[in-house]
């Protein structure tokens, strides 16, 4: 399947996709991380990605931080820095359910009807 017909496909399902530098990008909100669908030319897969690692090591960094700032007593920027930490964790929860929900739609679309 090449990659402009993949996003017009998604974009008629109600897929927020955009060609981007040769890859399918797909939004799903604000609070949600883009999805990348590359084409593996040797093997003749699509690759689905997004920075989840980045996105756990930052929200690790912030809930630390929070708890580093309530051993100060600096109660307000550790309430900050913790909202911002869980927001990232849920952010990437969300991410996660909607690249599985597009991973099924793509593969559903791969499969031959007889």
């Amino acid at each position: 399947m090449e990659l402009t017909s993949l996003q017009e496909i998604l974009n008629n399902n109600g897929f927020n996709a955009v060609m981007k530098n040769g890859k399918v990008r797909v939004t799903f909100g604000n609070a949600t991380l883009p999805v990348t669908i590359t084409k593996d030319l040797s093997n003749d897969t699509l690759n689905i990605s997004y920075p989840q690692l980045i996105q756990v090591f930052i929200a690790m960094l912030f809930l630390v931080l929070s708890f580093i700032s309530l051993g100060n007593a600096s109660f307000t920027w550790a309430g900050i820095e913790f909202a911002l930490g869980t927001y990232m964790f849920v952010s990437l929860i969300l991410t996660e359910i909607n690249a599985k929900e597009l991973r099924q739609h793509i593969r559903q679309m791969s499969i031959p009807e007889n």
